[in-house]
């Protein structure tokens, strides 16, 4: 019996010593691997909490555009968005309070002011929904400051999805203005192929306009 408890006892020592020879190998490794991982999951933490924080800033800076816009101070508008392209170029806010300011414009009737402002959006690496809806209605935006050459070329190319038919609808209108009758038929038409029925019927009446019976 007192043979097998020193055979335990010296099987234990081994063992131990064999975990001591093994953590003096790899007890440095163990440690920095630790140490990284603690680490690598405080920053991953850190990074979620600044992006939290951005967007928060973001969010606030768009809300006093959409204010200024609201009260009709679009000085005061344009001049925090500077600041929001500047600061947050990357965040969705900074297209969307373009957008904002940009139909304000418009609405103002400065079409120039608005094909400014949605230029930088247009030319954004973006949700490529977000750039399409930028290009559309800067795009519209020249038309509307009597530049339809450069809006035609700003459609180009054409977006797969729900905005093709937009796009193909406004090539109609902008060829009309540029006096193409027959190239703008066949964009009313593409465009008929592809739109809602709500938007289908408004593109009938410009072929109707234009003494082109839709159903044909």
């Amino acid at each position: 019996m007192r043979r097998e408890r020193l055979s335990v006892a010296y099987e234990d020592e081994e063992q131990l010593e064999a975990i001591r020879d093994w953590w003096r190998r790899n007890g440095r490794a163990v440690v920095a691997g630790v140490v990284i991982a603690v680490a690598a999951v405080l920053g991953w933490q850190q990074w979620n909490a600044y992006q939290e924080r951005q967007a928060a800033a973001a969010a606030s800076t768009y809300s006093a555009i959409a204010g200024a816009v609201s009260e009709g101070d679009l000085e005061a508008a344009a001049n925090r968005l500077e600041s929001l392209r500047s600061d947050y170029g990357d965040s969705p806010y900074a297209i969307l309070a373009s957008f904002r300011l940009a139909r304000a414009q418009m609405n103002a009737g400065d079409a120039a002011a608005a094909a400014e402002t949605l230029a930088w959006a247009a030319s954004r690496e973006a949700p490529a929904g977000l750039v399409e809806i930028a290009r559309l209605r800067r795009a519209e935006a020249l038309a509307g400051a009597d530049e339809v050459a450069a809006a035609l070329e700003l459609l180009e190319p054409l977006p797969d999805g729900a905005l093709r038919a937009r796009y193909l609808e406004l090539r109609g209108d902008l060829l009309v203005a540029s006096g193409e009758r027959d190239a703008a038929i066949e964009a009313y038409r593409e465009a008929m192929a592809e739109a809602g029925s709500q938007r289908r019927g408004l593109v009938q009446v410009k072929l109707t306009d234009l003494g082109v019976d839709p159903s044909s």
